[in-house]
């Protein structure tokens, strides 16, 4: 074995370091396979990145290495597509009001939306009201037909999140469906003061359609849904778990997390989110400023916590999760594959 040493170039010391090393990592990246297969049955379609922060894993390896140990173990998610209509135009119609505008804090934008959800039973509908700086979903309802009072509830959940009744300059985004053109919830908005802004397009309503999208195809399918009781029960769990989910374009906090942190700083202290302007070109919107994934994070001062006598916290508290002993790790991108 020395002149194996001495050829190689390697000391005993060096060698056995090397085997050491070579075992902690095997138990490391076995350990890993295992918390993120745990972790899939609550969030199925949740890319590698934000399991890796929710794991806390910026420590113990490398995020580039992690989303292609990710990918090369199979853990990667596709997204199959059905589409099923649930827009009916309804008699009122709204100017869209939310081109390109300036947003620097919560209770300022709510946009919503109505999607379907297929079960071997039935078709669902599910309505959805987001709070578009914060990314929380702050009101929800599911229910077998497109009638208005589905739409209500969700709104009225909405209201109750916040606990406000009055919402001065405050814009809900629609599209132009027969439920948020009806006299009842067009009402329902005057009385709270919020300005009614409707999308021409699926286009202009991003944030309600991509929400759609991440709720059922993320999380609503860890679940085995069959009844419209089912549904609303996996609703309640999902919507919590997404409030509770690192976001990126948030600074990876969850909404809750990052609307804690909002409650520390002084609003003027705010990240300003800027919105797309559909009316404008795509190099107008370039000169403008406009980044499609630029992230919102907020540098809190250690005096002004201090001061307020407030703490961020963790809402990920998932012990089945736990790493134990193992230092934080960084997963590579394995993010979902999309598929048409």
């Amino acid at each position: 074995m020395n002149t194996l040493y001495t050829i190689s170039g390697i000391s005993r010391q060096g060698f056995h370091q090397a085997i050491d090393k070579a075992k902690g990592d095997n138990i490391l990246w076995q350990r890993l396979m295992e918390v993120v297969i745990e972790m899939r049955k609550d969030y199925p379609h949740a890319s590698a990145r934000k399991l890796y922060h929710m794991l806390g894993l910026e420590k113990v390896v490398g995020i580039n290495r992690y989303e292609r140990f990710i990918s090369a173990q199979g853990l990667g998610v596709s997204r199959p597509r059905s589409f099923i209509r649930t827009t009916h135009s309804g008699s009122y119609f709204y100017p869209n009001l939310v081109h390109g505008i300036q947003l620097q804090g919560i209770n300022q934008l709510w946009v919503s939306d109505i999607t379907y959800f297929i079960t071997t039973e039935a078709v669902f509908y599910i309505v959805l009201i987001l709070d578009v700086y914060s990314r929380r979903i702050i009101g929800f309802s599911a229910s077998e037909n497109l009638l208005t009072i589905n739409n209500l509830k969700a709104l009225k959940m909405a209201f109750r999140t916040r606990k406000q009744s009055k919402f001065e300059g405050m814009i809900h985004h629609s599209d132009k469906g027969s439920q948020y053109g009806s006299n009842i919830y067009l009402g329902r908005l005057r009385g709270a003061d919020i300005e009614i802004s409707m999308a021409e397009t699926c286009l202009e309503n991003p944030y309600a359609e991509r929400i759609n999208g991440i709720i059922k195809n993320d999380y609503l399918i860890a679940f085995d849904i069959k009844s419209l009781a089912q549904l609303e029960k996996a609703l309640v769990k999902s919507v919590k778990r997404y409030n509770n989910c690192p976001h990126g374009e948030l600074g990876m906090k969850s909404p809750l997390d990052f609307e804690t942190l909002l409650e520390q700083i002084p609003q003027e202290q705010y990240p300003m989110m800027q919105l797309y302007d559909y009316t404008k070109s795509k190099t107008e919107n370039q000169a403008m400023g406009f980044k499609r994934h630029k992230s919102m994070k907020i540098a809190i001062k250690e005096k002004t916590v201090a001061l307020k006598n407030k703490t961020t916290v963790n809402h990920f508290r998932g012990s089945v999760y736990s790493l134990e002993g193992c230092s934080p790790a960084e997963p590579s991108s394995a993010s979902p594959i999309a598929q048409s």
